[in-house]
């Protein structure tokens, strides 16, 4: 008897993915992963893997490290796109840094202005400037 456990899914745009728990005749259990993507035609297209229960660890196994590196591999990227746009974006904040920051923030420039002149993204400098509370000092 060829059991089924209830899907888990998840949708992205035209792509469904069911990862189904379903078990053999003889009891052993599998892990079925089908994708579902509907064609041009508008007929649904059929996609799947099956992983058995003795295979179960490997597998669990890759597909950990499989995603640890492609997280690793796409945050490497991103920074080191930041690091050419705002090469001290991972740099700690020196005092010189937090005095330039104060005067130009006195001076009335904006955020983008900010980030041009210290070589960090917007949002690090907004970050800064509540942290030193440069906004209850000089505007309000």
């Amino acid at each position: 008897m060829n059991t089924t456990q209830p899907s888990n899914y998840f949708s992205a745009g035209d792509r469904t993915y069911f990862f189904n728990i379903r078990q053999t005749k003889k009891g052993a259990s599998y892990l079925n992963i089908n994708i579902s993507r509907k064609d041009k035609t508008g007929e649904f297209r059929n996609k799947g893997i099956t992983v058995f229960e003795n295979e179960m660890k490997d597998f669990s196994m890759a597909l950990m490290r499989s995603v640890i590196n492609f997280k690793k591999t796409g945050e490497e990227k991103r920074n080191a796109e930041t690091l050419k746009s705002f090469p001290n974006a991972s740099k700690p904040w020196t005092k010189e840094a937090e005095e330039i920051l104060e005067i130009n923030f006195a001076d009335e420039k904006n955020l983008t202005e900010l980030s041009e002149i210290l070589g960090r993204t917007e949002t690090a400098i907004h970050a800064r400037i509540v942290k030193l509370r440069l906004e209850e000092k000089y505007i309000l």
